[in-house]
């Protein structure tokens, strides 16, 4: 269930958005006449961030405000075959080790977003073509890595949401395993475990609570 205040945000981003396409209806009419050919609307179901945006985080940028949703600094590429992922927040922090992060995808993943805080390491992959295989058929919806991956060229024809800084061929060590179901703060944001991540091209956004348009 929405909050109140996310009830009110989508109502009033529903009527501002009425009358706006209102507005581009009656100029387009003026302009081109009764045959013109308009973009049909995006789909709401499809929860892209930049709507997503546009009805939890209507202030301005410059504006100081306590938004609704949190939003990724732009670091990430998109590496696996869906751009388009979201879910339920699981999490791991650990540091060039990925024993978790495997412990993490053998369980059933529920349409979850597994989100790694890996330390930024640039020095090995947190995630190869075996483990993001393991994801996709467990039932995993994506996979955020502050940090790298390998074997990108597998991952990318997989039906799996991936993002992480950049690849690295060498694998990760097993001997400090980290922790699990811990917040993790990187990239300008705090995920916690049950938090809901959205993402796209455009980004990564973060909500406690699930969102809809």
């Amino acid at each position: 269930m929405l909050s109140r205040t996310a009830q009110n945000a989508v109502q009033r981003w529903g009527a501002a958005a009425s009358c706006s396409a209102a507005r581009r209806g009656l100029a387009a009419a003026a302009a081109d006449g009764p045959t013109s050919n308009q973009f049909p609307p995006p789909d709401p179901s499809r929860l892209g961030t930049a709507d997503l945006c546009d009805v939890y985080h209507p202030e301005a940028v410059d504006v100081v405000s306590q938004p609704l949703v949190q939003i990724m600094q732009p670091l990430f590429k998109d590496l696996g075959g869906h751009l388009r992922f979201r879910g339920k927040a699981a999490t791991v922090k650990c540091f060039e080790a990925n024993p978790l992060v495997r412990a993490a995808l053998e369980e059933p993943g529920e349409g979850r977003v597994l989100v790694v805080d890996g330390g930024a390491s640039m020095r090995c992959a947190l995630l190869g073509d075996n483990i993001a295989e393991m994801a996709h058929k467990n039932g995993w919806s994506g996979i955020i890595i502050n940090g790298c991956i390998r074997d990108s060229e597998d991952i990318s024809k997989m039906p799996l949401g991936v993002k992480a800084l950049a690849t690295y061929p060498l694998k990760s060590a097993k001997r400090d395993k980290g922790l699990r179901d811990v917040p993790v703060s990187f990239a300008g944001v705090t995920v916690r475990p049950g938090d809901w991540v959205y993402a796209d091209k455009d980004g990564v956004i973060v909500a406690p609570e699930e969102l809809t348009l």
